[in-house]
């Protein structure tokens, strides 16, 4: 028979901490939209005052709309930082993998083809066929050289980045985060989208554009939730707009 041996009283659990919850929300979205939009609207009243032009150049608009992605990017990374995790994959998806390239690509490719066509289709006997190409139209015609580079470095680089961090990493995530149901986030969050790409256009026009871009933000949106990050709706994004921007000077 072996010997006993007196028990040890087991040493009591040490429970372990609990994950800290993240406190942004929809309050830092709009401060970085109100904010971005401030700033963006400060810089061009000083360009026209300082240039005495009626209308921003290429650099003004440029630094202009550095302002706005400042306001943006800048709510995203203070509320991580001051009210989340500090790290922006981890609050809002800012990651992505090598298979985002190729469901980006063809994400963009079915919108462009399939969805827009679509959405045209069905609001003509509304809207009719307004022309919508116009703003972008414009800026091509004054970009050249480093111009066209920087132009297709925004549209191409930075607007995906900071528009998939803004809107479908705070703003989707934010409403996520009080229980908001997903298909109620993707609309809320995707009407956002297209109300910010509101421009100077005939009334017709800009129904359709918005529309149009609200339906694509939906599309990243869900995207998103799918995937549980937003590398593939950057580069879905991308192509969208760089295919947009090379049909315009193909055909410009």
């Amino acid at each position: 028979m072996e010997p006993q041996y007196p028990q040890t009283p087991a040493e009591p659990a040490t429970a372990a901490p609990l994950p800290r919850q993240p406190r942004w929300g929809l309050g830092d979205f709009l401060v970085g939209l109100f904010g971005g939009y401030s700033l963006a609207s400060l810089i061009a009243a000083l360009w026209y005052a300082a240039t005495g032009d009626e209308d921003l150049d290429l650099l003004g608009q440029a630094v202009s709309q550095a302002g706005l992605w400042t306001g943006m990017v800048g709510a995203a990374v203070m509320a991580s930082r001051n009210k989340g995790a500090g790290h922006l994959g981890d609050d809002f998806g800012f990651r992505a993998r090598w298979s985002d390239l190729g469901v980006g690509v063809l994400v963009a490719l079915a919108v462009q083809l399939l969805l827009l066509p679509a959405i045209g289709l069905l609001l003509q006997p509304l809207l009719g066929e307004p022309e919508v190409s116009g703003p972008v139209q414009d800026l091509l015609d004054k970009s050249q050289g480093l111009a066209f580079i920087g132009l297709v470095l925004s549209v191409a680089v930075g607007a995906p980045i900071v528009e998939e961090l803004f809107f479908r990493g705070l703003l989707l995530r934010a409403l996520q985060k009080r229980r908001v149901p997903n298909s109620v986030a993707v609309l809320l969050s995707s009407v956002a989208f297209g109300l910010a790409h509101a421009s100077a256009l005939p009334f017709k026009a800009v129904v359709l554009v918005m529309l149009s871009l609200t339906a694509f933000g939906a599309v990243l949106a869900m995207l998103a939730i799918r995937t549980g990050r937003l590398g593939a709706g950057i580069v879905a994004h991308a192509a969208f707009n760089l295919f947009t921007l090379l049909y315009l000077t193909l055909t410009g």
